[in-house]
């Protein structure tokens, strides 16, 4: 297939998928929160991953809409991970009724609306499928297998580069990395029905380091981002300002933290490897 019609398969794949979860998210079922988070990172993931030729101005509009529901769908999401880890925490229960009823007004209106049928236009019939140049033409029609090589290689080598280091980084470069080892499984994962079977056969196997490096830095950011809600909660509420502002959450301590972080770090050395 060319790389076009795999791009388009792609990504109204994920476009379906956060039309599926809809009506939940807006119930407030927890499941359908973290399927749409993970259908919306997919669809980011397969954008950046076909960049070269489908990058043009309306996506550059879209991508900022994104940005604003995926502001209001990260902001429940981080709040059911922090009650999953610390079921007690009333501060969080309190915020997660305000944090839905906010989602629930944003999936409603018609911004979203209008968002997600010109997002599945665009995906369709965006002003990329037709952009002229002798590059992005071959580009478009050029055997997806081949592309799809030739990319997973690249992004492979930049996500081994990023995670030297790991167990000496800092939040935000851990959380970078993070996020390109997520991306880099999604391109992998959508590129299995594209790849000979025997090329697929080396990124299989990265694929099964890739999703445990990502779940083990998935736990050191959820405990971190539950320290820091309980802190955002507490000012919010003015209980610094009071006096009674309590020691901070601490769900991992310094040992399981380094031994989080062996962990992932054996991981990226088999994804180097």
């Amino acid at each position: 297939m060319p790389c076009a019609t795999v791009f388009r398969l792609v990504a109204s794949a994920c476009l379906e998928d956060v039309k599926a979860h809809h009506r939940g998210v807006r119930n407030g079922d927890t499941v359908a929160v973290h399927q749409t988070r993970v259908a919306l990172t997919r669809l980011r993931a397969a954008i950046a991953f076909f960049e070269p030729m489908v990058e043009d101005s309306e996506w550059t509009r879209l991508k900022s809409e994104l940005k604003w529901l995926n502001g209001y769908l990260g902001a429940t999401r981080d709040l059911d991970v922090a009650i999953e880890n610390a079921p007690r925490e009333r501060l969080f229960r309190t915020a997660r009724v305000e944090s839905q009823r906010q989602l629930r007004r944003v999936l409603m209106s018609d911004r979203y609306r209008l968002w997600f049928e010109d997002m599945v236009n665009w995906v369709n019939h965006g002003p990329w499928s037709d952009m002229s140049g002798h590059r992005l033409v071959r580009l478009r029609a050029s055997p997806a297998f081949k592309y799809h090589a030739r990319r997973l290689a690249g992004w492979h080598e930049k996500l081994v580069n990023k995670s030297r280091g790991l167990q000496g980084m800092g939040k935000r470069k851990q959380h970078r990395v993070r996020l390109a080892s997520k991306w880099l499984r999604y391109a992998i994962e959508f590129s299995e029905d594209v790849l000979p079977k025997n090329d697929f056969a080396r990124w299989r196997a990265i694929l099964k380091q890739l999703r445990k490096a990502q779940q083990i830095l998935g736990e050191l950011h959820d405990a971190e981002a539950a320290r820091a809600l309980v802190a955002e909660l507490q000012q919010r509420a003015g209980t610094s300002r009071a006096g009674r502002q309590r020691k901070p959450l601490e769900l991992l301590d310094r040992k399981e933290k380094s031994r989080l972080l062996r962990r992932a770090t054996a991981a990226y050395r088999k994804i180097a490897s």
